[in-house]
């Protein structure tokens, strides 16, 4: 991903927060996400994404989100590594959910 990219997608991020009243807070996925892209865009924010998707789509099922991680290279321990780490489970909006 290239800088402006990156911000970019964390500004879409942002936006899709606030029109969804998502609160910008510390200990969240979605918060850990966007501090990382913020601070350390990179090409693994791809897969996270997808990963994500992967997430919404299955009804929230985190087997579902680590399962598309590994398959493309990505474990709890490279996510946890990162200098804005991601560290939390995402989180599951049912009535959200289609608009993210």
């Amino acid at each position: 991903l290239h800088l402006l990219d990156g911000q970019r997608i964390r500004d879409q991020i942002l936006e899709i927060m606030h029109r969804n009243h998502i609160k910008e807070v510390k200990g969240t996925w979605m918060e850990e996400w966007h501090q990382k892209l913020h601070n350390n865009t990179t090409p693994d924010d791809v897969p996270i994404c997808e990963a994500y998707i992967a997430f919404l789509r299955s009804g929230g099922d985190n087997g579902v989100y680590w399962r598309h991680l590994a398959d493309n290279g990505l474990s709890r321990e490279r996510l946890e590594s990162y200098d804005r780490a991601i560290r939390c489970e995402p989180e599951f909006f049912a009535d959200k959910a289609s608009a993210l």
